[in-house]
């Protein structure tokens, strides 16, 4: 939107790319689904485009609410132990 930050705006984008998800994607019963380990491991990593467009995991996480939203949990939660560990080094 207009006035947005680049942080706001990524934000914003990620917000309803999730409610897409959900709404398209439900899966409740979590068919196919690859796990806590893979997901913590997708979220402790960096993605390329062509990982997106050829890794069957991640092609199950960005098409599966379930997955897509502990994702986003466990790489929130990298991103926070990232940020505490830079802090406790720079003491």
């Amino acid at each position: 939107m207009k006035g947005e930050s680049p942080e706001q705006k990524w934000d914003r984008l990620q917000r309803e790319y999730q409610t897409a998800v959900q709404a398209s994607y439900p899966n409740p019963e979590r068919h196919g689904c690859p796990g806590t380990d893979v997901l913590r491991d997708l979220a402790a990593r960096s993605t390329r485009f062509e990982d997106l467009e050829e890794d069957s995991q991640w092609k199950h996480v960005i098409h599966c609410a379930p997955c897509y939203r502990e994702f986003l949990d466990r790489r929130e939660s990298c991103r926070l132990g990232d940020e505490a560990k830079v802090q406790r080094e720079s003491r």
